[in-house]
């Protein structure tokens, strides 16, 4: 079993980002606030296929 490796500050940043605007989306929808969001371009960023497949889950997640 390899040990998991920490996450670098810029990874940090990009979680609490991801994080930060789940609960604000989550918040809205309780007020009764509802949009459509569309995902960002990820083609234009340069992300890793595992990066990719977290934006993913985080934008199908409900």
């Amino acid at each position: 079993m390899t040990k998991p490796t920490a996450l670098t500050e810029t990874q940090k940043q990009q979680r609490f980002k991801q994080l930060q605007s789940r609960n604000y989306k989550a918040s809205m929808r309780l007020e009764g606030i509802h949009w459509v969001e569309t995902l960002p371009n990820l083609d234009r960023i340069v992300l890793t296929e595992a990066e990719k497949i977290a934006e993913l889950t985080l934008h199908y997640a409900r």
